[in-house]
């Protein structure tokens, strides 16, 4: 599910992306080879352990957390040079970086809590999963703004649009434990409950004229356009 969406809705933003005048910064690409890269290793990691090479599988595992601890920084800087070249743009939202500052925050809870809980397969895998669904948002949105193209106003219809599909997986995640185990492990509680607060967060700061003028003090802070 994961994949269909970063594919479907970067798939109908290629376009866009490819024709932007002037070109977008380098950081961007390699930012997107990264993040491709981790999505690739986690699926390698659900392989192995489907195919019973738990060595190879305990091996990969610190190069998957280098790379994830290599993708943090990548995103926030990747995002604040993004915001920096569009703050001419009519539409300049710098207030968005409360998602992307989320986005980092839960993606790096989960993957602390994966490698604590590394010798407890059942929490472990839920919670390396639940690493992907942090920042899979991307991929929904997209889905919903360039694809579905219906706008929800207010508070609820901001949330709606971004993390629409975050909420299907967590979904999908808690009905699988009632029908395999008649119980939510608590690995997704703990997830359901970081996110969905992180996503309130998330949407009322980006209607907040507080954090608008800190986030444009920031950027402006930041100053490099790529």
């Amino acid at each position: 599910m994961i994949w269909a969406a970063i594919l479907a809705g970067f798939g109908l933003d290629f376009s866009r992306y490819l024709g932007e005048t002037p070109p977008p910064p380098f950081i961007l690409h390699v930012h997107a080879a990264f993040f491709v890269l981790w999505l690739g290793l986690v699926t390698l990691q659900i392989l192995l352990i489907e195919t019973g090479n738990l060595r190879l599988h305990k091996r990969l595992g610190w190069l998957t957390v280098a790379v994830s601890v290599l993708l943090v920084p990548l995103a926030l800087a990747a995002a604040l040079v993004d915001q920096a070249r569009q703050a001419t743009h009519p539409d300049y939202a710098p207030q968005f970086l409360a998602l992307e500052f989320e986005e980092m925050l839960t993606f790096s809870a989960f993957m602390i809590a994966g490698v604590i809980f590394r010798r407890s397969p059942a929490a472990h895998k839920r919670l390396m999963l639940l690493c992907a669904v942090a920042i899979s948002d991307a991929g929904f949105a997209r889905i919903w703004l360039l694809g579905i193209k219906t706008e929800v106003p207010g508070l609820f219809g901001w949330w709606l649009q971004y993390f629409w599909g975050i909420f299907l997986m967590l979904v999908a995640m808690g009905a699988w434990d009632l029908w395999r185990r008649r119980r939510v492990h608590p690995a997704i509680l703990f997830g359901a409950a970081l996110l969905w607060t992180g996503e309130i967060v998330t949407t009322i700061l980006n209607f907040s004229p507080t954090w608008r003028v800190l986030m444009v003090r920031l950027v402006n802070a930041w100053g490099y356009a790529g």
